[in-house]
């Protein structure tokens, strides 16, 4: 079973996803290609060695030439750089609700254009070094769970060789973050002969049984944690203990920050994601690091 460690914007820097014990996979945040392919430092492309911890780097584009130019200057960082980049696969993202990313036509706007969609994955294929994913939601709006755009893109989905796995979030882009997450489509969507990850309000293995519990679990192939990882760093480790018999002991809260802070010892984040994580993270409120100063 895999358990998938979410990415969060400003959160998910490479001292943070090293903290989950039980965790199969983690991703950095979003970086849009439009972006990033302009610009020298990769520094969020963050992917120092994580034992038992496989990294994804998770990108944004509408655009299948972006594609192709990510992958070729993925290949030229990595083997420039190894000891950063320990990327395990590429997963694009049509699921982050940011306006940044809808205005470009990225993210949920593509959930409405299987072709499009379709395009771009086959283009991050043309290699064998990185696995490929994709993560999406229900679609942008309701009216897209209305017109049934998610089985539309699903698919088109089938018939790509070689994904790596579909996560699904279980809400459409326009909710708010308290609504409810809505699996009552989850049935029909685990029927896809397609390697689902589902995401959404799962904090356990209890939950993870309670949701999956009508659906095809043979497509069914792990679950992803978001709000439950940080509230508890130690979520992954019962799940890792019953699906994939690895036994970790859970830490304290003062263990776990002062794990953060050695990790950021070895590689700094930008200061944006520090404060993040003190936000949302109640073991960090008093973390202790030291940025360097601005020169003047």
């Amino acid at each position: 079973m895999e358990l998938h460690l979410a990415s969060m914007e400003n959160i998910t820097c490479w001292a943070f996803r090293k903290l989950f014990q039980g965790a199969t996979d983690s991703y950095t945040g979003v970086l849009s290609l439009n972006y990033i392919l302009g610009k020298r430092n990769w520094k969020e492309a963050d992917l120092f060695p994580i034992p038992e911890q496989r990294q994804w780097i998770q990108i944004a584009t509408a655009k299948e030439e972006e594609c192709k130019k990510f992958i070729e200057r993925l290949q030229r960082e990595q083997n420039d750089n190894p000891e950063k980049y320990n990327v395990y696969g590429v997963q694009l993202n049509c699921s982050c609700p940011s306006y940044n990313l809808t205005k470009l036509g990225q993210g949920p706007v593509l959930i409405s254009k299987p072709n499009k969609v379709a395009g771009m994955l086959k283009e991050l294929l043309k290699q064998n070094r990185f696995k490929v994913g994709i993560k999406v939601r229900l679609g942008l709006a309701e009216e897209d769970i209305k017109q049934g755009r998610i089985f539309q893109l699903l698919s088109e989905l089938e018939k790509i060789k070689g994904l790596a796995h579909v996560t699904v979030h279980f809400k459409h882009a326009r909710e708010p973050s308290y609504a409810p997450y809505d699996y009552s489509l989850l049935k029909r969507i685990s029927q896809y002969n397609l390697p689902i990850i589902i995401n959404g309000g799962i904090n356990s293995y209890q939950n993870f049984l309670r949701i999956t519990k009508d659906a095809n679990k043979k497509n069914i192939i792990g679950f992803m944690m978001a709000r439950g990882a940080l509230k508890n760093p130690n979520c992954f480790i019962e799940s890792s203990r019953i699906f994939n018999q690895k036994n970790f002991s859970a830490k304290t809260s003062e263990q776990i920050k002062k794990e953060f802070e050695d990790n950021c010892k070895l590689h700094l984040p930008k200061e944006i994601y520090v404060k993040t994580i003190k936000k949302y993270c109640s073991w960090a409120k008093d973390l202790n690091i030291e940025f360097p100063k601005p020169e003047k």
